[in-house]
């Protein structure tokens, strides 16, 4: 069951004018409810403008954004109560800190939905445990804490408010690899403990190899390709041609294939790799 619809969503900027760019153009997809997906694309290709009309923050050109069935714009007036369904979370999040505590920094937005003090308090401790917040930080002031910490305190902002789908623009961005598995963890916990559904905009081949169940490329403002990461990662021509690539490992077995190595090419992440050598190594292929 699609829980997300975008039909044929174009964004022009500078409209009535002769410097018309559309940002995005007649772009059209459904989310399945649960699922990951991913958004990937070369810089300008429009990801960001696409995902930023998902909870409102931008109004279509023409197109439409369904939540549920529901045109999101159906009432203006209520599309803040959009924006706790579907929750945004920036690029390097934790520039967006303000309150004084960690705790209030996070109980922000559930405040906001009209929470009692008791649920505030039951929120904000079943999301810090998701994201690895240790209970002796809560009084905290948030800018004491460190780049990570800082980033995970921001994320669970926005998984606070318990939003069904929630939306990532880069979210391992700048971090180190334990930074980068520290946050593939937490969206992995989100989605499992509230069934919830994922979008996430990466450059990074791998992280989307490891987290998205489907990918879809955007290519100068165009929905380029909407298929499982199997499908559109075997397209590693046709990803090259518009500035992408296919996963390392990948790369490297596809390498191994030229060499006349008898190897899967399918392989997009590590413990696929590993999969394959042992497969190798037990005499089922010919390497």
């Amino acid at each position: 069951m699609s829980i997300l619809q975008v039909k044929n969503l174009t964004h022009s900027y500078n409209g009535n004018t002769p410097f018309v760019n559309d940002a995005v153009s007649n772009v059209s997809f459904a989310v399945e409810k649960g699922e990951i997906l991913g958004i990937i694309g070369h810089t300008g290709s429009g990801k960001s403008t696409l995902v930023q009309h998902l909870n409102g923050l931008l109004k279509p050109t023409d197109g439409q954004i369904l939540f549920e069935n529901e045109d999101i714009w159906k009432n203006p007036k209520e599309i803040r109560k959009i924006r706790s369904k579907i929750g945004l979370v920036f690029q390097y999040p934790e520039y967006q800190l303000f309150e004084e505590t960690v705790f209030s920094d996070i109980a922000f937005g559930p405040k906001n939905m009209g929470l009692s003090d008791d649920e505030l308090d039951k929120r904000v401790k079943e999301i810090c445990e998701i994201v690895g917040v240790k209970p002796e930080y809560l009084q905290k002031s948030p800018f004491d804490l460190s780049g990570g910490e800082k980033r995970r305190v921001a994320i669970a902002g926005v998984m606070a408010m318990r939003p069904e789908i929630i939306v990532f623009d880069e979210p391992t961005a700048g971090l180190d690899p334990k930074g980068r598995d520290n946050i593939i963890k937490i969206i992995k916990d989100y989605r499992k403990a509230f069934n919830a559904t994922v979008i996430i905009i990466s450059h990074s081949m791998e992280d989307m190899a490891l987290l998205a169940d489907k990918l879809l490329v955007m290519n100068k403002g165009n929905l380029e390709m909407f298929d499982t990461v199997d499908n559109v990662f075997s397209q590693g021509d046709k990803l090259r041609e518009i500035g992408l690539n296919v996963p390392i490992v990948t790369r490297v077995f596809n390498k191994l294939k030229a060499l006349g190595v008898d190897v899967n090419e399918n392989v997009f992440t590590v413990t696929d790799a590993v999969n394959e050598l042992k497969r190798i190594k037990a005499g089922d292929g010919n390497a």
